[in-house]
């Protein structure tokens, strides 16, 4: 068997033909010796029990291949280079096949040259939600790009271009609405154990903190007061290190309590950076998970899986407004008691 044009399941890198391969002896697959060595079994082994043959899926995903490049083909009216990478897109992707970035401003300038008139809203006038995916295509194994889209419901070109790149490539992107809101993000997205972690979490590092700052018997405040009496300048940088050197005068514990609450919300940031790094993968491991579990429960029935679907999927907007105004009255409600 020549293994040239596949890929090694296991780490998703091509196989060579000067690799030391090893072939699974149930279902065929070939894995590099090490990725072999290191799982410990075949990448595939869960499917063996489905008398799973690696020559069938292989050629399934190429029919897929296949059938995507013919959707895409007959659907583009015109092609886009991206501006990032360079790649040339069908006129119907919204981003770019290859690394993901938007091509919203091409496409709209070249509507508006076209056309001559602007799309509502800026929106490109050949905006498609499947970001010129074959809703047939497989995003994993089982679950197609038009189930995804459905569950996804919001902002589905943006999640349908970064599942492929990590599906084709594991690379996924930060993801700024996560970093900015953290659990709040991940909670509107319903991933609620992911985000309620995050939420009590960094949640907890700013009620913490203003605890410090207004409950009489930590004396923030009177830490504060006392260091600010001697001050005499209208210099709001030269009070502010004045400030800083009464206090590094005073004992140690006041010292320790004064720049505790400053502390515990510099902590939030590493959780902030992880929620933007992790979402995006989080996100394509919880939709690929809920979906095939839907398909599971309903035996394959299609009607009931759409409603399934549109049930379970889209966005929670009740629960990101909650969590959005508790942080609001964690961070400001306190003050009118000081």
């Amino acid at each position: 068997m020549e293994f040239n044009d596949l890929k090694c399941p296991a780490c998703n890198t091509p196989l060579e033909s000067d690799d030391d391969i090893v072939v699974c002896p149930v279902c065929g697959a070939p894995h590099h010796r090490e990725c072999y060595e290191e799982t410990g079994h075949c990448y595939f082994e869960s499917k063996h029990k489905e008398n799973f043959d690696y020559d069938e899926y292989i050629k399934k995903k190429q029919a897929e291949n296949q059938s995507a490049q013919s959707f895409s083909d007959s659907n583009a009216q015109s092609s886009v280079k991206c501006q990032k990478c360079g790649t040339f897109n069908p006129g119907s992707a919204f981003y770019c096949n290859k690394c993901g970035a938007p091509l919203n401003f091409q496409q709209t300038s070249a509507s508006n040259q076209n056309q001559g008139g602007m799309p509502p809203f800026g929106m490109p006038l050949n905006f498609d939600p499947m970001a010129g995916m074959n809703p047939n295509e497989e995003i994993d194994d089982g679950v197609t790009a038009g189930e995804t889209a459905k569950y996804i419901q919001t902002n589905t070109p943006y999640f349908l271009r970064i599942f492929a790149n990590i599906r084709d490539n594991n690379k996924s992107r930060f993801n700024i609405s996560a970093f900015l809101f953290t659990g709040g993000y991940m909670l509107y997205r319903k991933m609620y154990k992911l985000g309620a972690i995050f939420t009590i979490i960094v949640g907890g590092l700013i009620l913490a903190a203003l605890l410090i700052q207004t409950l009489p018997v930590f004396g923030w405040y009177e830490i504060l007061e006392n260091a600010s009496k001697s001050i005499e300048t209208n210099s709001i940088l030269e009070a502010s290190r004045q400030i800083v050197d009464n206090i590094s005068l005073l004992p140690i514990d006041k010292q320790t309590i004064f720049y505790l609450p400053l502390i515990l919300s510099s902590l939030r940031f590493p959780f902030m950076i992880i929620a933007g790094c992790i979402t995006n993968k989080a996100y394509f491991k919880d939709c690929i998970k809920k979906i095939k579990k839907i398909k599971d429960e309903t035996n394959g029935n299609e009607q009931e899986i759409n409603i399934k679907i549109k049930e379970k999927g889209g966005i929670n907007f009740k629960i990101a407004v909650v969590v959005f105004i508790c942080y609001m009255l964690i961070n400001y409600i306190p003050y009118f008691f000081i």
